[in-house]
């Protein structure tokens, strides 16, 4: 049986948000605990990476005592800690998720079709279809209105084959990449994308926090 192995990346500076989103407490809890708790209900996950900076690793540990979790220290940019992330998997790993911590509503109906799909496909991305009109601009003039049909709103977890991503990173001259299924592409590889969810938002901005209180407070109601 296929071992998946996630990768939650947790070791951002929080400088869009203003405060340390990796310990911004949703209703008494940071967010990564609450993305964690979702990956260790999945059935065939073998291992959990948690890539956080050093000066979290204590509230970590506090919180979370599962001998599948490995914690491991993020590097400068995202590109750097998701290699980390990819060096300290086990090696009998066949599959790996990578997930932004700052998305605590991941489900898992959504982790489950990537997991599917990985079946099939050596790269799976999920995402949301664009709801507005979308225009290309340059220097604050429209220069095209494209296909919103054809347009995503790309979220996390992405699926790789371990082999495949790990061979994509090493081979990755853009660190400013930002998001994994791009480091993909530029090695040459198809992606296939499944359906994501609108509750599964990636905290970025302060509103971002107003919008995550309100589903916490939705769910326990």
């Amino acid at each position: 049986m296929a071992k998946i192995g996630v990768i939650i990346v947790c070791a951002g500076k929080s400088k869009r948000l203003g405060v340390d989103k990796t310990l911004f407490q949703l209703n008494g809890k940071p967010l990564f605990y609450h993305t964690y708790t979702v990956f260790r209900k999945i059935k065939n996950v073998a291992q959990i990476v948690m890539v956080l900076r050093g000066k979290h690793f204590a509230a970590a540990r506090k919180l979370i005592r599962d001998e599948k979790v490995l914690l491991v220290e993020g590097g400068e940019e995202r590109y750097d800690s998701v290699r980390n992330g990819l060096s300290a998997l086990d090696e009998d790993i066949n599959f790996v998720l990578i997930h932004d911590g700052a998305r605590p509503f991941v489900t898992k109906e959504v982790i489950s079709r990537v997991i599917a799909a990985l079946r099939r496909y050596p790269a799976v991305i999920c995402g949301m279809p664009a709801r507005d009109t979308v225009k290309f601009i340059g220097d604050g003039w429209v220069e095209k209105t494209l296909e919103r049909k054809k347009i995503f709103l790309v979220q996390t977890p992405q699926g790789f084959n371990k082999d495949l991503i790990r061979r994509a990173y090493a081979g990755l001259k853009d660190k400013n990449v930002t998001d994994d299924g791009r480091v993909v592409e530029l090695a040459g590889e198809k992606i296939k994308v499944v359906a994501g969810s609108p509750l599964n938002i990636k905290i970025t901005y302060p509103q971002d926090l107003i919008i995550a209180k309100a589903i916490i407070k939705s769910a326990l109601e």
